[in-house]
């Protein structure tokens, strides 16, 4: 019987992996720790049944049709044999394709297409499917598809589970089960249990067949410096950062979202952020939008403030505060979209009285979820490519957990956080004035001193985005792989 829902914080969560022994279960014919395969998606099952109300956090993405993976899946192999020996590229990222966004017709990458852009002859794109959408004429050349390999992958690790992989996974997920018992009182079901167990030792058996193949891949395109999107996560990045080591290649990732502190993905128990054997399934360095970023997370690993590329160079467009409208604007988090669209429609109800209008922005993740549902009256969908010229629109953002809060800061009147368990989580110190009920809403929304920029709750802009991104990239890139910052834009090529 699991204890009554509490108030539960992430460092209560991460007492079940504080545990020399989890550590001791190792990847295939390495002495990599296992549980970094499936602890996030272990944490987030817990996480699913004590902060979120309408749906799983490990939820699926939504499915595409046959027809619409088979047709992307073709296009991207066919591309990749076209472009075959045309790619080779010092420094390479492994995006996952859910950063472009199209501007002016142009195919962009809101990530790792500002870095890529600096070193162009010397950097390529490895970008998995995003929400398989065919994005037409790139701003940048150098992309080879990883979608391939990745379905490769996806089918061998289904068909080459052993039961050397059952074993061991189950073993991994009984000791985790254990320790959440004894640290937390709460029992997972046996079918949570029965999950989680496949889904490792999936990884188990596709972990060989991915760490060998990026091994080879890395040589192949004579890579120096390998960015992976997430890498921090663990699960599939594993055997890429470990192929990156075999191949002599450095490794980093780049910040693509808000870091907190209740950030399962960036924090980790004592005993892991302390292991020399944890520290060998982390990139080398995590390169984040500024120092306030780098200090939520205590991942093992080297953080340097880069700074924030897409934010930068989109606002060198816009005069902060102009056209600045009576909207709020609401930011889904890609999960419970049925909740913030009810959040939309109760804000309405309140803002409609004092003329405002109420706008939702959904997150990348629910884009395509959103298109299958009816917007509520009064609450109109915002359409807009760049979350920039959103907020040049608004004169409040509201949300729980989205980046586009701290992205609002300097450029929006309110900045308002919607206090529930899952941002208490997130912020064990609330980062933003935030309200918990509809009556504490439309008091920040009425009152005329609750502004981002001289609220006492305020986080300063320059903590958050570490000026001049380009000159900090260049030195990162130039103290690793020692290219030269005024000659190393033109050398080389990819054809």
């Amino acid at each position: 019987m699991n204890p009554e829902k509490q108030n539960y914080t992430l460092q209560q969560l991460l007492a079940l992996e504080d545990d020399e022994a989890l550590l001791q279960y190792s990847c295939p014919d390495t002495t990599l720790p296992a549980w970094p395969l499936i602890r996030t998606q272990f944490i987030r099952t817990l996480m699913s049944d004590l902060l979120y109300s309408s749906a799983e956090l490990n939820t699926a993405p939504a499915k595409r049709s046959l027809l619409q993976v088979t047709s992307y899946l073709a296009r991207s192999q066919l591309y990749n044999w076209i472009h075959r020996n045309s790619f080779s590229a010092e420094i390479c990222f492994f995006t996952t394709g859910l950063g472009n966004f199209s501007k002016n017709q142009v195919t962009r990458e809101r990530l790792a297409g500002y870095f890529a852009g600096c070193y162009p002859q010397r950097s390529m794109l490895y970008q998995a499917q995003g929400d398989w959408t065919w994005w037409q004429n790139y701003h940048f050349e150098g992309i080879v598809h990883a979608t391939p390999f990745n379905s490769y992958l996806h089918l061998m690790g289904r068909l080459r589970v052993t039961a050397s992989e059952r074993n061991l996974a189950s073993a991994i997920i009984e000791h985790a089960a254990r320790n959440t018992f004894s640290a937390l009182g709460y029992q997972l079901a046996a079918g949570q249990k029965d999950s989680l167990k496949l889904a490792l030792a999936r990884q188990l058996a596709a972990f060989p067949i991915s760490a060998n193949y990026h091994a080879n891949w890395f040589a192949r395109h004579n890579t120096r410096l390998m960015f992976k999107e997430g890498a921090c996560y663990g699960a599939r990045a594993i055997a890429i950062v470990h192929a990156a080591r075999m191949a002599g290649v450095a490794t980093a990732e780049y910040q693509h979202g808000a870091i907190a502190k209740g950030h399962d993905g960036y924090n980790v128990a004592p005993t892991l952020a302390a292991s020399p054997l944890f520290r060998q399934t982390l990139p080398d360095y995590l390169l984040t939008y500024g120092n306030w970023w780098s200090q939520q997370t205590n991942m093992p690993v080297h953080k340097l403030a880069i700074g924030n590329p897409h934010l930068t160079e989109s606002l060198k467009q816009f005069s902060a505060g102009t056209d600045q409208s009576k909207h709020v604007l609401v930011l889904g988090d890609g999960i419970e979209t049925q909740l913030y669209l009810e959040l939309a429609a109760n804000i309405h109800t309140i803002v409609g009285k004092y003329g405002y209008s109420t706008l939702f922005r959904p997150h990348p993740l629910e884009r395509e979820r959103i298109k299958t549902l009816a917007m509520p009256a009064g609450v109109v969908l915002d359409s807009n490519g760049d979350i920039y010229t959103s907020l040049q629109q608004v004169s409040a953002v509201v949300s729980e957990l989205s980046t586009g809060l701290f992205e609002a800061v300097g450029l929006v009147d309110k900045v308002l956080l919607w206090e529930t368990d899952k941002s208490r989580f997130a912020f064990p110190e609330l980062p933003f004035p935030s309200f918990s009920s509809m009556q504490e809403l439309e008091m920040l929304l009425s009152s005329d001193d609750v502004f981002s920029g001289g609220s006492p709750f305020a986080i300063q802009a320059h903590e958050l985005w570490q000026p001049d991104w380009k000159a900090n990239y260049r030195n990162f890139i130039e103290k690793i792989i020692g290219i030269n910052n005024k000659a190393g834009e033109n050398n080389g090529s990819h054809h």
